[in-house]
């Protein structure tokens, strides 16, 4: 009696939940295009133009799974990477790597000894279609808000923010596959969710669904605070992830200019997906950084005083429990893992949206700087208890019935 799990490209929160079925002896295989060795990241170092690429698939290594079954799609992938490279970012290859995907899995799933198969949102429907006649268990993972509710908020944020929009008009929905969402849904026997956030959006359109929360974990090992205090400086405050609308951007920069701090900056890290003219003109204090590698990203942590992440629209939000592990208070909307982690010894919630609550947010702790130090003892020690092998098995007890 066995799972069939799949991933279209690989990450911590798959890895660990593959791992969690390997380690429970229950991993059929895993389905994913490429896990790479360590020989092949090598190759791709000696060529200076594919570095990035090396750097960015190093993340998809997991030497947990590397005696565990998999079945992988090499050449598809190869494909891919190498239209990455030449610059051709089309959203277009992320769904081929999700229908391999379900490709792959629908073929898999006939397997005798298969008796559930666990994929994630927009790489599900087919197996699961096949999964359902063979009388086979449907587990469908789902690491962000479901999309029904998302398209709720973005109508909201486009009419609100259309100022903020880029030169080329708003995110593409091109690819988007709503139907398929809704169908995949449709056919779960179980929900995994990292957060009561996407549960609560789940119950919205799907009140009686069997729901199951893991919650992520964090490197604590690697994400860890400063080894000394920085000494004397400006209070600082640092945002890591997309500059969007969806991030709450725009709500951060105007409660910034409102708030009218004191002796601090806000450091934004990150893409910027907003209008060029809004980077141009963005308040005193505040710089914005490109995206960083996870060791340069770890020192900006280590040296700013609180993180701050007022997003309308999560899954979970592991940046904010990266920073935690880095000893940094957090402030944090309702949208998030806050409000399951998140209470007054380790930061703060802010209602989504509520630019007046940001403002007093900020002005709290440029206020309360003697109270950093206890803070950021708290915010690690509750980093600490958000660990890989919980999650593993949080994962494992809500499967075990299904299997």
């Amino acid at each position: 009696m066995t799972v069939l799990f799949g991933h279209p490209g690989g990450n911590p929160n798959s890895h660990n939940a593959a791992l969690a079925h390997f380690e429970a002896g229950r991993l059929e295989a895993f389905c994913v295009p490429w896990i790479p060795s360590e020989v092949a990241l090598g190759l791709l170092c000696c060529a200076a133009p594919l570095r990035p690429m090396a750097q960015r698939l190093a993340r998809r290594r997991f030497s947990g799974l590397s005696a565990a079954p998999k079945v992988q799609g090499r050449i598809g992938e190869w494909r891919r990477l190498m239209l990455r490279a030449a610059g051709c970012n089309d959203e277009r290859l992320s769904y081929e790597a999700n229908d391999w995907l379900m490709s792959t899995m629908t073929r898999e799933v006939r397997r005798s000894q298969v008796t559930a198969v666990h994929a994630y949102e927009d790489c599900s429907l087919n197996q699961f279609l096949e999964a359902k006649s063979l009388q086979k268990a449907c587990i469908y993972d789902m690491p962000i808000g479901y999309y029904p509710a998302w398209e709720q908020t973005l109508a909201e944020l486009l009419h609100r923010f259309a100022d903020w929009l880029p030169e080329r008009g708003p995110p593409s929905q091109r690819f988007v596959r709503p139907k398929q969402k809704r169908r995949e849904m449709e056919l779960a026997d179980l929900v995994m969710v990292p957060s009561s956030f996407v549960e609560q959006t789940i119950r919205m359109f799907c009140p009686e669904k069997r729901i199951a929360r893991a919650y992520y974990g964090v490197d604590s090992d690697f994400w860890t605070p400063p080894s000394e205090s920085s000494g004397q400086r400006p209070l600082r405050f640092i945002y890591a992830g997309q500059l969007s609308l969806r991030k709450g951007i725009p709500d951060l920069i105007e409660a910034w200019r409102r708030a009218k701090l004191q002796d601090a900056e806000l450091e934004l890290v990150g893409m910027w997906l907003l209008a060029e003219n809004k980077r141009r003109s963005l308040p005193t204090g505040v710089i914005h950084r490109e995206p960083l590698s996870a060791e340069k990203l770890r020192e900006r942590y280590q040296n700013a005083d609180v993180f701050v992440f007022p997003s309308y629209f999560e899954g979970f939000g592991l940046v904010l429990t990266e920073a935690m592990a880095c000893g940094l208070p957090v402030i944090a909307t309702t949208s998030t893992i806050g409000p399951d982690i998140i209470d007054d010894t380790c930061g703060r919630l802010v209602s989504v949206g509520d630019v007046d609550e940001m403002v007093e947010v900020l002005c709290w702790f440029s206020d309360h700087r003697e109270w950093l130090i206890a803070m950021s003892r708290y915010a690690r020690k509750r980093a600490e208890q958000l660990t890989w092998q919980c999650y593993r098995e949080q994962v494992s007890a809500a499967v075990a019935p299904l299997v």
